[in-house]
């Protein structure tokens, strides 16, 4: 509860703190100002609109849009957007695991350090500079008559594969849970192996990937959920850069055309996710490994 009532604090400051408001995109008529502002609530004080928000939301009522789509329920409005994103969302978590486990199993100290420096780069310079070497070598190839004109040239607003596939690399990387699993997992891997029971299990001939699933799933458990919010915070930046219509890049035109609900709405359902995932974490975490529990 704390996180969702801190999150949509935290949003009502920087909405209240920006210039301008809904009213300012719909009219410049002073009086009719007056009215919105009245009819909208927001000429009420910013912790007043912050409880009276928190408590319609916990009755299931995120408001109405005001400028993004007036009228519109904003449940409605993040629950088609959401899929989108979730899509997103689980992909790049199962190419975070697979990818680090692979390349923590494959690798050495050169592999690591390549993965943390290309996980510094942050999410909006690794879209921005895909979309660019993607868009500059198709046209070169056109010019040169050795490719027509394909049909994610540019990223156009229609759904693509190509599109959700690079979106799904840059949160992977950019999020930079992928340098912190393959630290994790190697670190898990060197303990296993140096373990008596798993030398007992080769001694016997017994398999022993059962022994090092067992004892990974903490360690990935906790990097993942430690970066839900991470993943979720790239979803914005990811899916306004490539033009994806997920809650990411509503949140980012909810803010910019000051649609304090739907922004608020957004941000509760954020916090409700980051708050679930370490719930389960830490209930996978127990199960797997019931000493963690003492």
């Amino acid at each position: 509860m704390a996180t969702l009532a801190g999150a949509a604090l935290v949003v009502q400051l920087l909405l209240a703190l920006s210039p301008g408001d809904a009213a300012d995109l719909v009219t410049d008529d002073p009086a009719m100002r007056e009215a919105l502002l009245d009819h909208w609530g927001l000429d009420k004080p910013l912790l007043e609109r912050w409880a009276l928000f928190l408590w319609n939301g916990l009755q299931g009522d995120l408001g109405t849009s005001l400028t993004y789509r007036p009228g519109e329920e904003v449940s409605a409005l993040v629950g088609r957007a959401a899929g989108q994103s979730l899509k997103l969302l689980l992909g790049a978590v199962v190419l975070v695991t697979s990818a680090g486990v692979a390349l923590s199993y494959a690798g050495g100290r050169f592999t690591r350090k390549a993965v943390q420096v290309v996980s510094v780069a942050p999410a909006f310079l690794l879209a921005a500079g895909a979309v660019t070497v993607l868009n500059e070598t198709a046209w070169s190839w056109m010019e040169a008559g050795k490719l027509d004109r394909p049909e994610w040239f540019a990223l156009p607003l229609q759904d693509h594969p190509l599109r959700t596939a690079l979106a799904i690399a840059v949160l992977a990387l950019g999020s930079s849970a992928l340098s912190e699993v393959v630290a994790a997992v190697s670190g898990e891997l060197a303990r296993i192996r140096a373990s008596a029971y798993v030398e007992a299990a080769r001694a016997r001939g017994a398999a022993l990937w059962p022994h090092v699933f067992t004892n990974l799933v903490p360690p990935l458990t906790t990097v993942i959920a430690s970066r839900t919010a991470f993943f979720l915070g790239g979803l914005v930046v990811v899916e306004k850069v490539l033009s994806i219509n997920g809650a990411g890049a509503m949140l980012w035109q909810a803010c910019r055309m000051r649609d304090l609900p739907l922004a608020m709405g957004i941000t509760l359902v954020a916090a409700a996710v980051v708050a679930a995932v370490r719930l389960l974490g830490d209930i996978v975490r127990l199960g797997a490994d019931p000493r963690l529990s003492t």
